[in-house]
């Protein structure tokens, strides 16, 4: 046989091969969201299901409903009589999450248990794309354990049932992080455009996310070989572009709308306000947050009061700088469990941070459950990071993650699910570290790598894939 021809029998076997591994993937994928699916569900049937509307939860729900009936993205108010209506224009916060909502409003699926099921449905959508971001990132068995992660964790689907934006924050985060590892391989204008889009999306979830561009975005960018520094300096601000011009709509209804200039919203105030007064600077609420700090509203529209409560936030910390650094050590501890963490196991009465999150609309079973896996997640999660680092596969986006996610906390308060964003780069690099411990073992006992390795490089030249040096 020519040489031609053994290389064509290699590379059909490989092809064929690698057809056999990705039906299986899909396989494992399909049903890991299946269950995924059935314990947030779960969760949201016998835990959450008659749960009172109100907080984030009210705002959310209302408002998928008024953009339904016509009414914008508007204030709502509960009257002494139970009835709901709109009043002034509102940008409380960023719009994607009552969108997503609205969608199913519009089709008569306009209840609160409607909207917790949607939201479940998009939190089984997060199993999905990490499945898909573990295989980009290693090979298929990483998304696998990936998925595996995402369907059980419960930092994850513990969001869903609050109908709370955590839900769709951490599904854009997964999509930024695919689409950033998708763009690091084959940087090309196309990747270059969908990247900027998703991270715009994200953007429209939680305003800190804006900071995936600076933080995983330039350093990709930089890091990328073979390229001028022309091409990625256009490649960057294509990026930062296409995220503008998906930001646009909403920037600039909410700089015509309202009397103060509003970006991407105007819940910033209210959270300094609340969070900066002596009953958060000293005692056992150090690093949290309390209505009391709050004060007297002022008049004006809603971007008046974010001024007002803005100002008064910032007053206070000037007035406290010499106490300020040991309230940010506080939040970041609470936000990182390390700081009156709790135990999964202990009296409830003991475990304030248990009892915090209760308060923040959290079955004290969940968080429980949730601090447990967080304790074992964390570490492999840092194993994983070095794992890749030795193996000259960048991390930016999983290391991005965890800096936003810990400047949400340093300024507003350490609250568990402002750590939402960090919460992939867990479940993905703690894959990452498992991956290879099974690999370790099988190599020990003689059964070679993992099944799902890499494929050889004919095969990679076929299907489109490179793997480029950081």
């Amino acid at each position: 046989m020519s040489a031609v021809n053994r290389l064509t029998a290699r590379v059909t076997t490989g092809l064929t091969t690698m057809s056999t591994r990705s039906r299986r993937f899909y396989l494992w994928l399909g049903a890991l969201t299946v269950v995924g699916l059935a314990v947030r569900v779960f969760y949201a049937y016998h835990w959450k299901w008659h749960q009172g509307i109100w907080g984030d939860a009210f705002y959310y729900h209302y408002q998928a409903n008024g953009l339904a009936h016509g009414d914008g993205f508007a204030t709502y108010v509960l009257h002494k009589n139970g009835t709901v209506t709109a009043a002034a224009p509102s940008a409380d916060h960023p719009p994607l999450f009552p969108l997503y909502l609205a969608a199913y409003s519009v089709v008569g699926l306009d209840g609160f248990h409607a909207h917790m099921i949607a939201s479940c449905l998009l939190g089984a959508g997060t199993v999905v794309v990490c499945g898909l971001l573990g295989r980009e990132v290693v090979n298929e068995r990483v998304g696998i354990i990936t998925a595996a992660i995402a369907a059980v964790y419960a930092n994850l689907w513990v969001h869903d049932a609050l109908v709370t934006s955590e839900t769709i924050t951490i599904f854009m985060v997964a999509v930024m992080a695919l689409a950033a590892y998708r763009f690091w391989k084959v940087p090309t204008w196309r990747r270059a455009i969908l990247l900027g889009i998703a991270c715009g999306l994200g953007a429209l979830t939680r305003a800190e996310v804006v900071l995936f561009l600076p933080l995983a975005v330039i350093p990709i960018v930089w890091k990328l070989s073979g390229e001028s520094v022309r091409k990625r300096v256009k490649l960057f601000v294509v990026t930062c572009a296409c995220a503008l011009l998906v930001m646009m709509p909403w920037l600039v209804r909410n700089l015509a709308t309202f009397d103060q200039p509003v970006l991407l919203s105007t819940g910033f105030g209210i959270t300094l306000a609340s969070a900066n007064c002596g009953i958060t600077y000293h005692g056992d609420l150090l690093g949290w947050w309390s209505i009391k700090c709050v004060g007297p509203p002022a008049k004006g529209d809603v971007s008046d009061l974010d001024k007002h409560y803005r100002d008064r936030g910032l007053n206070y910390i000037e007035g406290h700088l010499d106490r300020f650094p040991v309230v940010v050590l506080a939040r970041v501890g609470r936000m990182w469990e390390l700081f009156h963490p709790g135990s999964p196991w202990g009296p409830v009465h003991l475990d304030q941070k248990i009892a915090l999150d209760f308060i923040e609309g959290r079955e004290i079973i969940a968080s429980r459950i949730a601090l447990a896996q967080f304790y074992v997640l964390a570490p492999l999660a840092v194993a994983g990071g070095v794992i890749l680092w030795r193996r000259r596969v960048t991390i930016a986006p999983f290391v991005a993650l965890p800096i936003i996610a810990t400047f949400a906390g340093v300024i507003a308060f350490g609250n568990t699910r402002y750590r939402a964003p960090a919460e992939i780069a867990i479940v993905g690099l703690s894959a990452v570290a498992i991956d290879a411990v099974l690999s370790a073992v099988q190599r020990r006992w003689g059964r070679g790598g993992p099944p799902d390795a890499e494929p050889e490089p004919e095969e990679r030249e076929l299907v489109g894939a490179t793997n480029p040096a950081p």
